[in-house]
C-alpha cells in the first residue's frame, strides 16, 4: 500500500470515528449522554454501581411498561411543559407506588409538573446564596443541614450550583406539607434583587433545598437545583451519595428526557429499536438483504478475477517491463471473452465487452499498487 492510500485510509477512519462520536454523544446541558462538565452522564454510572437498571425515557408512555413499585423516575429541568395527558400518566405512576424526583431552579415547567402529580412542594425560583458555607463562591452554597433520613444517609452536605430553595403552593413552610431532608446553613439568603449582596430586605435563615412528600402510595422528591446532578457537581461526595441513596432504594431508574431536546441521533435510533420489535425486525431484514447483495457482488468479482488468473497461468497473459520497471500487462482478450461466453451464455456481446474492460482496468490498478 502506497503512502497516498495510507493517508486516505487514515482520513476516512478519522471521519468515521468523528461521525460515530457525534452520533452517540450530546452537548445538551443535563444530557444523559453528555460527558462534559454540564452533562449528566454520570447518573447512568451511579445507577450501575447501585445494581439498578437505568433506562433513558423519551416518551411518557414508557412509564406504563414498568412496575411503579420499586421504580424512581428522575426529571431534570424539563424544557417543555408536560401536558395534561402526560401529567396524568406521571400522577398515576406516583399514586400507584412510584417515586418521582423533580429538580428545578428558575423554570416554571418543573412546578407545573409538581402541580400535575398532586405534590404541594414548589421551587421558589429566587437564587440562594451563602457567604459562610459554600464551595467555590457564595453562589455554590452547601446545604449542610441534613436530617436523619434514608435519602441523606452518609451525606454531610449537598452542594448547589446557582440553585434556589423550596416553598409550598400557598407559601407556607415546607415542613407543614412535606419533610425537608436537606436545608441551607443559617447563613443562607435569597438574593431577591440579584445584586449578589445581602441587603437589609434579605434575611439570613435556614431554607429547605430537598424535600420529600407522600402522594398516594408513592412519593415525590423535590430538589431546588438540577445542576446538583451534573457531572462536575457529582464529583462532590455529598451529591454523589445522595443520588446513590435515591437510586439504591429502588430496583429501576427512569431518566426522563421525554420533554427535552438534543438526544444524540445514533442513540435516538438505538433507543427506538430497543422499544419497537417491528423496527428491530425491519432493520434486521434490511441488514440481511444488504449482506446478501454485497456478498453476491463480491462473489461475482472473485469469479472474474479467478477467470483472469486462470488464463494468466496458461500463458495467455504476458508481461513486459516498462521504463518505470513495472510490469505492463497484455491480456488475451479473445481468450477471456471465450471463457466469459462459456460461463455466461445468457450474456450479450455488449455485456461481455464491458466486463472485459472492467477486468483489464482492475488488474492494471492492482499491478500499479504493487
Amino acid at each position: 500500500m502506497g503512502v497516498p492510500h495510507a493517508v486516505l485510509l487514515a482520513l476516512v477512519a478519522a471521519l468515521c470515528l468523528s461521525i460515530i462520536v457525534a452520533g452517540v454523544t450530546s452537548a445538551a446541558a443535563f444530557g444523559a449522554y453528555n460527558a462534559k462538565w454540564d452533562g449528566a452522564s454520570q447518573l447512568r454510572g451511579i445507577a450501575d454501581g447501585e445494581d439498578t437498571t437505568a433506562t433513558v425515557v423519551t416518551n411518557v408512555s414508557e412509564y406504563g411498561e414498568v412496575d411503579p413499585s420499586g421504580t424512581v423516575a428522575i426529571v431534570l429541568a424539563p424544557e417543555e411543559p408536560y401536558g395534561p395527558a402526560d401529567q396524568a400518566v406521571l400522577n398515576r405512576f406516583v399514586r400507584e407506588g412510584g417515586t418521582l424526583l423533580v429538580a428545578e431552579d428558575y423554570g416554571s415547567t418543573g412546578n407545573e409538573l409538581l402541580v400535575g402529580v398532586g405534590a404541594s412542594t414548589r421551587v421558589d425560583g429566587r437564587p440562594l446564596r451563602d457567604e459562610r458555607r459554600y464551595y467555590r463562591s457564595p453562589a455554590f452554597p452547601v446545604a449542610d443541614g441534613v436530617g436523619n433520613h434514608p435519602l441523606t444517609a452518609g451525606v454531610d452536605g449537598i452542594t448547589l450550583n446557582h440553585g434556589s430553595v423550596l416553598t409550598t403552593e400557598n407559601g407556607t413552610a415546607v415542613a407543614s406539607e412535606a419533610t425537608p431532608v436537606a436545608n441551607s446553613s443559617a447563613y443562607g439568603y435569597l438574593d431577591t434583587n440579584g445584586n449578589e449582596e445581602l441587603d437589609q430586605s434579605e434575611s439570613l435563615q435556614k431554607r429547605p433545598v430537598v424535600a420529600v412528600e407522600s402522594v398516594g402510595d408513592g412519593q415525590v422528591i423535590v430538589v431546588s437545583d438540577p445542576s446538583a446532578f451534573i457531572n462536575t457537581m457529582l464529583d462532590r461526595p455529598g451529591n454523589a451519595q445522595f443520588v446513590a441513596n435515591v437510586m439504591g432504594a429502588h430496583d429501576r431508574v427512569l431518566l426522563d428526557y421525554s420533554h427535552v431536546t438534543g438526544q444524540p441521533p445514533l442513540v435516538a435510533i438505538a433507543l427506538a429499536l430497543q422499544k419497537s420489535s417491528v423496527l428491530t425486525a425491519l432493520v434486521g431484514v434490511l441488514g440481511l438483504l444488504a449482506v446478501a447483495i454485497l456478498g453476491s457482488g463480491a462473489t461475482f468479482w472473485r469469479r472474474l478475477v479467478a477467470t483472469f488468473d486462470l488464463h494468466s497461468s496458461r500463458g495467455r497473459v504476458s508481461g513486459t517491463q516498462g521504463v518505470s520497471g513495472r510490469t505492463r500487462l497484455h491480456i488475451d482478450e479473445a481468450a477471456l471473452a471465450a471463457s466469459l461466453r462459456e460461463r455466461h451464455p445468457e450474456w450479450d456481446e455488449d455485456r461481455v465487452d464491458r466486463v472485459i474492460t472492467a477486468v483489464i482496468a482492475h488488474r492494471g490498478r492492482g499491478r500499479d499498487d504493487e
